[in-house]
């Protein structure tokens, strides 16, 4: 029988917008949910790090889900190394370099073709839409019937693709926190990334200085982002600003306070394009 769990005796890592990470020791970390709105998406991250092991995406490994006073958590490989956001704060001469490299490891993902039993893309932005009290009834016909003209796809998104989310160890580069994990259009991962470049949410901890140089360096590495995503992977710009606009209407419910009220802005500035009669290959431009 295992150990009871007593987490103010384990070393504390990290504190990201969703979960917290402690030193489990033995080369092993516990991820524990800070929110329990995120508890069965702690659960669910659980069973899509089992499901990368069979398709050689690079992820921490996971030993075990426990809970600790009906609070779920993962036991799972420590990851030790430097986030990519890290290695380019250090120094901003190489963010060209390190785009590159992003954009590699986010094809790779995105190049897989993701189990039946992961959700679907589609349906999690619906049900995040309908949460997100949009009160206008047009707005919210307006991002229906835009849900609705975009494909369902296969494709296996990681929901939370940024360079936070990438360390650097044992001399290759490891994906981390895989809760937001979905199927469907590749182009809807690459859109999300693009939003949490462009609008940094400042997570509990980060100081303002830190947040406002994360700003700045977020909008160019966007734009650096979009522009080699796009010579890789092509798409056009009606399908991405389609998915910039259901994607920003998602993190109107499920996204940090700090992010909230420039994603409804922009939700309501595609809407009165689209009233205007602009066409949705220019509404990304309007975030």
């Amino acid at each position: 029988m295992r150990e009871k769990i007593e987490l103010k005796k384990l070393p504390l890592l990290a504190r990201g917008g969703q979960a917290d990470i402690y030193d489990y020791g033995n080369g092993k970390v516990l991820r524990v949910p800070r929110r329990e709105m995120d508890f069965d998406r702690i659960r669910y991250e659980y069973d899509v790090y089992v499901f990368l092991k069979s398709c050689g995406v690079a992820a921490p490994r996971v030993y075990d889900l426990v809970m600790l006073d009906n609070v779920p958590a993962i036991i799972m490989q420590k990851v030790s190394g430097m986030s990519m956001m890290e290695m380019i704060r250090q120094n901003p001469l190489v963010i060209r370099q390190r785009i590159g490299e992003m954009v590699r490891l986010h094809h790779t993902v995105l190049s897989v073709t993701a189990t039946q039993a992961i959700t679907r893309e589609k349906d999690k932005a619906a049900y995040c839409m309908n949460k997100a009290g949009f009160s206008d009834d047009d707005v919210k016909r307006f991002l229906s019937k835009t849900l609705g003209e975009l494909p369902e796809g296969d494709d296996l998104c990681h929901g939370d693709f940024h360079p936070g989310n990438i360390i650097s160890a044992d001399g290759t580069y490891h994906l981390i926190d895989w809760s937001a994990a979905t199927r469907g259009d590749f182009v809807s991962d690459i859109a999300h990334t693009y939003i949490l470049m462009k609008v940094v949410p400042r997570v509990p901890g980060i100081s303002p200085f830190i947040h406002a140089l994360q700003r700045f360096l977020g909008n160019l590495m966007a734009n650096a982002y979009l522009k080699r995503m796009r010579h890789l992977r092509p798409f056009t710009n009606d399908m991405f600003s389609r998915w910039v606009l259901i994607k920003a209407a998602q993190r109107s419910f499920y996204g940090l306070p700090s992010e909230k009220k420039r994603l409804a802005r922009f939700v309501a500035r595609c809407y009165r394009a689209s009233v205007a009669g602009n066409k949705p290959d220019t509404w990304f431009r309007l975030l």
